[in-house]
């Protein structure tokens, strides 16, 4: 092997091994705070599992005991306040502040449909362990059958 090509390389690793090193007088990354747990308990109370759905909109009803929901966004999060992320095949919908909502299902093929409710504090960030209630839905537009 070439003598100078032996060098670049001893060159080029002693300069990455001098990047990974830690800047003198930094401080180390601080661990991130442990997450709350809920006090909350959330369940969809409509529509109920395997429901097979004809219209164009559907109504969503969540039963949520233990907890209760708070229409602003705040970093000082309790454990029992919160509010509710509405997803469809994981694909988040919206960001509820109530216990109900309908959904227009125009844009979902027919067929099976996976509605996730998430109960999440009030930064928006989830519980630990989570507070998530799903069914599976039929998607049946009208006209379809």
């Amino acid at each position: 092997m070439n003598i100078r090509l032996l060098a670049a390389l001893a060159g080029a690793s002693v300069v990455l091994a001098a990047c990974s090193l830690p800047l003198i007088g930094s401080s180390p990354t601080p661990s991130p705070t442990p997450r709350l747990s809920s006090t909350g308990h959330l369940t969809i109370v409509q529509p109920v599992a395997n429901t097979v759905v004809t219209t164009t909109t559907l109504h969503v009803e969540f039963q949520l005991t233990g907890a209760h929901i708070v229409d602003i966004t705040t970093k000082k999060v309790t454990p029992d306040t919160g509010h509710i992320h509405l997803s469809i095949d994981g694909i988040l919908i919206s960001m509820n502040y109530q216990l109900s909502q309908d959904v227009s299902m125009q844009r979902y093929t027919p067929g099976p449909h996976i509605l996730q409710g998430e109960f999440v504090a009030a930064d928006h960030v989830p519980f630990s362990p989570r507070l998530i209630t799903k069914v599976i839905i039929e998607y049946q537009p009208p006209g379809s059958t």
